[in-house]
């Protein structure tokens, strides 16, 4: 028993995907009970990578609750700064383009175990994997109807007209839009382009209330003989108004050119009855969106590019990070705004003596308020990622290795309100404040959502006056 998913499947979980965000930020329909969806770009793991090698992510519940505890800081991605991408599929002068077919993977001959099919030029058996669109110099995008009998692109093409139209170097196209300004600069990179939110009606080339579209190219499968010049036929199927002319024939009259004098409308399937002369002609039928209507599903676009921006303003944090990430519907105690802290906090009772570096500094507990630690107790160790003089306040994480949020025991114990800790190598102390605000937890709740990208990378070396733009793409 066979099956599959098809491409369609990934291109609508894509679009999904983007209308959940842009739901769940709808107050209207959140106050109606409509579960709301968030996504948040996370950074994390202050300290470098041993011998500065990046590691591979790995994708296990372990590793995931040992990052939840290295996130640093997080920022919600708003649906504004979502977009679908397809390939950056460059025009070049000389390329030979496919052209888009209806049929491709369709099986055209089987003996024994060889099969042949309809594939693109690089034996591609899917649409989206063909080079079927183009993107010019300008970033306007083109869709490839006809392709010469596969000869070579030499003409840009330039036109915005609605209409399909032909160049002198016989390729058929048609202008499907242009990348706006604005989502260029956020979301285009060197593999992938943005699409846009909508395409104006005039445009759209629709499809027929029955789905049913257009012919504009046949290709010739078979030239038979004995066949004229200027010949004409109509297009039979359930669409109407189809119709093709023979252009041009070799001496024993076979087929050598054909041109869709209608493109008619309405087909969802036809054929072209060239009589007794052993011609065929393959009618390829447009999307049954319509052309330039969904151009997400027309071109593939079964990938998203989220954007997102660390403001010099968004974060106290000066320190280095190495871990970048995604994570979907988290619980983020930080309300009414688009930022929240991922470390603990402790407010010291005085600021601290000179110059903090942070890398690898380790905070201990000495002392309690009311005394000496216990001989048997377990003492709060924690690695700071920001100390910040001016509140008195340092940031740090608990993670699960020893001297750094564990102990040797396999235990974490908590920090609390006037304690007495040591500070790093130079063993600096500083008594944490009373009251119960002196000692925060991280603004996200530890294990809530999922984790649903990550990216180990070198370390990026960050200052409190720094803007980090980061581009990601998700693939479905």
């Amino acid at each position: 028993m066979a099956a599959i998913l098809t491409d369609k499947f990934r291109v609508i979980f894509a679009e999904k995907f983007k209308e959940a965000i842009e739901v769940g930020e709808n107050q209207t329909l959140t106050a109606l009970g409509v579960p709301s969806t968030t996504i948040w770009l996370f950074f994390a793991k202050s300290v470098a990578w041993i011998d500065g090698v990046v590691l591979d992510p790995t994708d296990n519940q372990q590793d995931s609750f040992r990052l939840y505890d290295q996130i640093i800081g997080l920022k919600k991605i708003p649906s504004a700064e979502i977009r679908q991408v397809i390939r950056n599929n460059k025009w070049i002068e000389g390329t030979i383009y496919d052209i888009y077919r209806d049929d491709y993977g369709k099986l055209l001959t089987s003996a024994g175990t060889t099969n042949t099919y309809v594939q693109g030029l690089n034996f591609e058996q899917h649409l989206y994997e063909t080079n079927y669109y183009v993107v010019t110099s300008e970033y306007k995008v083109y869709k490839c109807l006809s392709n010469n009998k596969n000869s070579p692109s030499t003409v840009q093409p330039s036109s915005v007209s609605a209409a399909p139209f032909t160049l002198s170097d016989g390729y058929l196209w048609k202008y499907m839009f242009t990348v706006n300004a604005n989502d260029f600069e956020k979301f285009k990179t060197d593999e992938y382009i943005p699409i846009p939110i909508s395409i104006p009606v005039s445009n759209q080339l629709p499809a027929s209330a029955n789905f049913g579209g257009s012919i504009y190219n046949v290709v010739i499968e078979s030239a038979g003989t004995g066949y004229t010049a200027n010949s004409e036929y109509d297009i039979v199927g359930d669409g109407t108004g189809g119709k093709v002319k023979i252009t041009s024939v070799s001496q024993s009259g076979a087929i050598t050119s054909v041109l869709v004098i209608n493109p008619g409308s309405a087909y969802t399937y036809g054929q072209i009855n060239l009589g007794s002369g052993g011609g065929s002609l393959i009618p390829i039928i447009s999307p049954k969106e319509g052309t330039a209507v969904s151009i997400g599903r027309e071109l593939g676009a079964y990938r998203i590019a989220l954007h997102a921006k660390l403001d010099k303003d968004d974060f106290v944090f000066g320190n280095d990070f190495s871990i970048v990430g995604v994570l979907y519907n988290p619980i983020v105690t930080t309300s009414g705004t688009d930022v929240a802290i991922g470390t603990k906090q402790l407010v010291l009772a005085s600021a601290l003596n000179g110059t903090i570096e942070y890398n690898d500094l380790q905070i201990r507990v000495t002392a309690h308020s009311s005394g000496a630690l216990g001989v048997t107790e377990t003492a709060a160790t924690g690695r700071i990622v920001h100390y910040e003089n001016t509140t008195k306040t340092i940031y740090f994480t608990q993670e699960n290795e020893v001297g750094f949020g564990m102990a040797s025991n396999g235990t974490r114990a908590s920090f609390l309100p006037g304690d007495t800790i040591s500070i790093g190598a130079d063993q600096e102390t500083a008594t944490i404040a009373a009251g119960n605000t002196s000692v925060k937890s991280s603004g996200l709740s530890r294990g809530s959502g999922e984790i649903i990208y990550i990216d180990n990378r070198s370390t990026i070396s960050r200052a409190k006056d720094q803007t980090e733009d980061f581009k990601i793409i998700l693939e479905f």
